[in-house]
């Protein structure tokens, strides 16, 4: 799946536990979604179709074709033939065989559209294919310039994703609840549950994988695959309930922690910001997005750090790099505090505060502990002013 920023789905936590036998089967509700899957999934993964075929995969090709490519699109075990008709002039045509019959003069138009990048042009597209005789499902596709020379590789491929998928629902302790799958459920694949109603799923606290138990109610379930349908089952040992996601929502307390930054100082949040308002911030330096907020963090950092705003960094790279990161630090003239565990993902505050993603920043008044702002409103050009109307707000109130 690609990722939005840096965002890397974090791993649920790892339980050891007997091997579990199933009990008694819990009814699930199965609708399937014939497109617009990717959006809720918030990514996706591509796959590569290669145009190396010959015109024998059809049996009847459009009529005028003046510089085709074939190749086939693959996937849950099934194959469409498709044509790129690529001119030297003009723009391309794409053609995909939707029903599956090889003959591609009798199947819907293909949505294939040419954006200009710099003196590039790329292709961006989508189809419904027939997935059974029940399931029609639509089918993402886009195309890199093949005279693109950082892109050599892709000179002849098609990359393609499934934008359908199915809806389950179901009860877990009488609570009823839903998942969804992007394509078609696997035996390994990942169950997402919003528990607690936030329209945000948490990847370590609110993610289910079939096959394996999970306790989101008190009682601890197993989902499996049959046939290639998916079953709820209450598992025969218990383990223990996941805890919900906090909850970071602007108008929240924030966490509070004791940790020691990289300089030996120890900090108690947010009672160590008293009479400041802070900016908690999760990055790494590997992380490109995060340091292209570098300079819009330093622009506010030095117009309002002598009037009460403060940074407090917390690192996600990994084991012994705590040098590199000074040195990043120096060469980037970052001056506010770090922690650093070299834990990555499993750095200890990111745990805590369910971090999968970064960058990853909140806003914390340090007298109230109130979270002021997240990352929809701390990043960018924008960060400057928003922190100065904060501070505004804030000196307002103590006069």
């Amino acid at each position: 799946m690609i990722p939005r920023s840096c965002r890397t789905a974090a791993m649920m936590l790892s339980v050891s536990v007997l091997p579990f036998s199933s009990l008694q089967a819990e009814e699930i509700k199965e609708t399937f979604i014939g497109e617009g899957v990717t959006a809720r999934v918030g990514g996706y993964r591509p796959v590569r179709a290669e145009m190396d075929k010959d015109a024998s995969i059809v049996t009847k090709a459009p009529e005028g074709l003046k510089a085709p490519k074939y190749g086939q699109i693959e996937m849950n075990g099934k194959t469409w033939a498709f044509i790129a008709d690529e001119p030297e002039e003009g723009d391309a045509t794409l053609y995909v065989d939707a029903d599956g019959d090889g003959d591609l003069t009798n199947d819907p138009p293909v949505k294939w559209e040419a954006k200009a990048v710099g003196e590039l042009k790329q292709y961006f597209g989508s189809a419904k294919v027939k997935l059974d005789a029940e399931h029609t499902g639509a089918i993402s596709m886009y195309r890199f310039d093949p005279k693109d020379p950082n892109r050599a590789v892709l000179k002849n491929t098609l990359l393609f994703y499934g934008d359908f998928g199915f809806e389950y629902s179901f009860e877990l302790d009488g609570k009823k609840m839903s998942t969804f799958v992007s394509g078609t459920v696997g035996e390994k694949s990942r169950l997402p549950m919003d528990r607690d109603g936030n329209d945000r799923v948490s990847p370590r606290l609110e993610m289910a994988t079939v096959g394996k138990p999970f306790n989101f109610t008190g009682t601890t379930y197993v989902f499996n695959v049959n046939e290639g349908k998916l079953t709820l089952e209450k598992a025969a040992e218990q383990i223990e309930m996941a805890p919900l996601p906090p909850n970071l929502a602007v108008g929240q307390k924030a966490l509070t922690f004791t940790a020691k930054t990289m300089d030996g100082a120890e900090i108690t949040f947010p009672s160590s910001f008293k009479g400041k308002i802070v900016m908690l911030d999760f990055w790494a330096t590997w992380c490109g997005p995060c340091i292209g907020e570098i300079p819009h963090m330093k622009e506010a950092y030095a117009a309002w750090h002598d009037k009460g705003f403060e940074i407090l960094g917390v690192s996600f790279d990994q084991a012994n790099m705590e040098e590199k990161v000074t040195e990043f630090m120096k060469e980037k003239e970052i001056t506010w505090p770090q922690i650093y565990e070299g834990k990555m993902w499993e750095t200890t505050l990111g745990i805590q505060h369910d971090v999968s993603g970064i960058p990853f920043v909140l806003l914390v008044d340090g007298d109230t502990g109130k979270i002021l702002a997240d990352a929809r409103g701390l990043r960018g050009a924008g960060l400057k002013d928003l922190i100065g109307k904060e501070l505004e707000k804030k000196n307002g109130k103590k006069e």
